[in-house]
């Protein structure tokens, strides 16, 4: 499924692109960046909505540069940035190594958010990289990147959300000032998205006494 997924999407933007963004698109978005695509962030969010590889941004006068990824979500511009070792750490050159700086430097400036993600990393600990990709999307906008916990009910997902954002274990008495529910209806809603896998218990053995999110919401 997810391979459908990415061929789709990537076939979408060459449709859309021509001339040196074309070219970037067909010659930078090779392995690493298509394994960060296919294993880190589809698994992760579920779906590539507002994701665009090999992003073109302008420059100063005349010029652009590329981010490897770029997450174009109001109101937030996000760059995701993979980084190889071997191109950006060993073997960089000096005029490399200032070229970098200002391309991040400039994307600062225009108000971008960059993130630099090691190779290694993506390839190693897949987890981690997952567990920040929404950990990020969730102190930003609050949710888990709008796609696996959209198929909840309401009060479900809004607990999600809060319980992604919040980053921290909370009571059911939070649940209660969150949607103006009862304590019996919050320990119900809590209750059921601990057995479905999206919270977990995390204090008190008969009685749950505070929650967090579950494997399921990774």
């Amino acid at each position: 499924m997810f391979e459908e997924m990415y061929e789709t999407w990537l076939e979408q933007q060459r449709r859309g692109r021509k001339g040196e963004s074309l070219r970037r698109l067909l010659e930078g978005h090779a392995h690493n960046e298509s394994l960060f695509v296919k294993g880190i962030w589809l698994s992760a969010v579920g779906h590539l909505e507002f994701l665009h590889a090999e992003y073109e941004v302008p420059g100063f006068g005349e010029s652009s540069f590329f981010v490897d990824h770029a997450y174009l979500r109001s109101p937030y511009k996000i760059a995701w940035e993979i980084d190889d070792f071997s191109t950006h750490g060993q073997h960089a050159s000096r005029r490399t190594f200032e070229y970098e700086r200002d391309r991040q430097n400039q994307l600062v400036l225009d108000g971008w958010t960059v993130f630099r993600i090691p190779l290694d990393t993506i390839r190693e600990r897949p987890r981690k990289c997952q567990q920040f990709i929404l950990h990020t999307l969730g102190r930003l906008y609050g949710d888990l990147g709008g796609a696996k916990e959209i198929t909840l009910p309401l009060k479900h997902r809004e607990i999600v959300r809060f319980a992604n954002k919040l980053q921290q274990p909370f009571k059911p008495g939070d649940v209660c000032e969150l949607l103006g529910v009862s304590d019996r209806h919050a320990r119900m809603l809590l209750r059921e998205l601990a057995d479905s896998g999206w919270l977990e218990k995390c204090a008190g053995i008969q009685r749950a006494r505070a929650y967090r999110l579950g494997k399921r919401a990774f």
